[in-house]
């Protein structure tokens, strides 16, 4: 008698290859996971629908992490599954962020010749260009926009090619999703690490809901980003150095892996960098001045603070002792940051470039943020699939529970949220170190990282 799962012999379904086994794992939990990327969404339901589909995430990252050997199949299925969550919810309706309508509006702007960064888009001067669908969506008209010069020309080239279409702009971040998932798969292989590691990007419910969902300008940085790094290990400095400038481009923050792709002594990759970083400014600086800067200034006040993470926790303590609390978290920050950035300089030959990369992007995540939105989290992410960590991949998840504070009629997130968003994340990152400081000791040299492996690979030590 032969069961009806694949035609497999019932006997022998618990005796199956570890590859084949995987294989169906992947497969059940993909299937199911689509079910539920198919469901109506609101704010609320999406929270009921995250929750699930991050346990069964969860459970093909380890599968796959736990695992020898690779598989083609598997590899297919995560790639084919992937895509289908993104094309499921880029048709679902926007409800986590109005995010896109400033790209749209951007894009609309320079269309007409107008320089973005001149005119807030409730500027009577370009009274001209409002409409009833893009404009009256916009959040905080009065402000000019933040986003830098790359990013407001990949708003004019998709609003060029797609006219004022929301869903056409969630299209162009699907299609720059994809090709990170892509370009992720090839630095995996050329670090001689396991391609199927790429799920724990490719199907983050995270990625899909923040990128195929929400839109999210850093879908169009990550490609950028990641070719940096893999031009960095292949020996091509100079045009790490602009792809690294273009990512930064496109969303500043990717500027904190500067010290991570640097080596001392070395001119080419300082070069290109910077010569991508004033190419790019030149064309929006000769009509705006210093306004070519936008909102970004002003985007470090206190009435941007939401979801902070141990800032938030620094002022808490602070402020019972000084007047001055955030300023003085902010300046201890900002100078723990600075300390990282020179430890990461010095281990320019001991240390891989992508762990490098994995140092700055968390340091920048625990201290940098007081605006913490979930989608902040992704770009750390790719560097997981190399240095997988428990207490990032738990916040990937948990920093969904800030979407509760918009079900308010003022968005807060109470202190009840904040400790279960970051606390578990600090212990684990804690427990973490101490179990690599205690291999370190003990002379059992192994790969960074919570799921280490006696049979991965040894990573170079990247220096070209």
């Amino acid at each position: 008698m032969q069961s009806a799962t694949c035609g497999i012999p019932y006997k022998q379904w618990f005796h199956l290859p570890w590859t084949s086994a995987r294989v169906l794992l992947l497969l059940a939990v993909g299937s199911v996971s689509t079910l539920f990327y198919l469901q109506d969404f609101t704010i609320a339901t999406y929270l009921r629908v995250f929750f699930p589909l991050f346990g069964l995430y969860g459970l093909a990252v380890v599968s796959v992490f736990w695992k020898r050997p690779s598989s083609s199949s598997c590899l297919r299925l995560i790639v084919g599954f992937a895509v289908v969550f993104r094309l499921i919810v880029l048709f679902s309706p926007l409800v986590l962020s109005s995010d896109l309508y400033r790209y749209v509006w951007d894009g609309r702007v320079q269309r007409a010749g107008v320089n973005p960064y001149r005119y807030p888009p409730e500027a009577e001067t370009l009274a001209a260009l409002r409409d009833t669908a893009i404009y009256p969506q916009i959040i905080r008209p009065v402000l000019p926009t933040i986003y830098p010069p790359a990013a407001q020309m990949l708003f004019a080239l998709m609003t060029t090619i797609a006219p004022d279409s929301i869903r056409g702009m969630k299209a162009f971040m699907v299609l720059f999703d994809l090709i990170t998932i892509g370009v992720l798969i090839r630095l995996l292989k050329i670090n001689g690490s396991d391609p199927e590691r790429v799920v724990l990007y490719a199907w983050s419910p995270l990625v899909v809901f923040e990128f195929a969902g929400s839109g999210h300008v850093d879908a169009l940085m990550l490609p950028f980003l990641l070719l940096a790094l893999q031009a960095r290990l292949t020996a091509r400095p100079g045009l790490a150095g602009v792809l690294l400038g273009l990512a930064t481009l496109i969303k500043l923050y990717p500027a904190v892996l500067f010290p991570a792709l640097y080596s001392r002594r070395e001119r080419r990759f300082p070069l290109g960098f910077g010569a991508a970083l004033v190419l790019g400014y030149l064309p929006y600086v000769a009509g705006a001045g210093a306004r070519v800067l936008g909102y970004l200034p002003g985007y470090f006040g206190p009435w941007e603070d939401f979801n902070g993470g141990l800032r938030y926790f620094l002022i808490l303590a602070l402020s019972p002792l000084t007047a001055s609390a955030r300023d003085i978290a902010l300046g201890l920050c900002a100078i723990l940051l600075l300390l990282v950035a020179l430890f990461v300089i010095r281990r320019d030959i001991i240390d891989h470039y992508i762990q490098r990369a994995s140092y700055m992007i968390s340091a920048y995540l625990l201290l940098v943020p007081t605006t913490f939105h979930p989608w902040y989290v992704i770009w750390l992410l790719p560097c997981l699939c190399f240095y997988p960590s428990w207490g990032w991949l738990y916040l990937s998840g948990a920093i969904s529970l800030s979407y509760l504070a918009y079900l308010q009629s003022y968005p807060i997130v109470p202190i009840g949220i904040h400790l279960l968003e970051f606390l578990p994340l600090y212990v684990l990152l804690l427990a973490q170190g101490m179990r690599q400081r205690c291999k370190a000791h003990c002379e059992s040299p192994l790969q960074p990282g919570a799921w280490s492996n006696p049979n991965d690979p040894v990573l170079p030590s990247g220096r070209a």
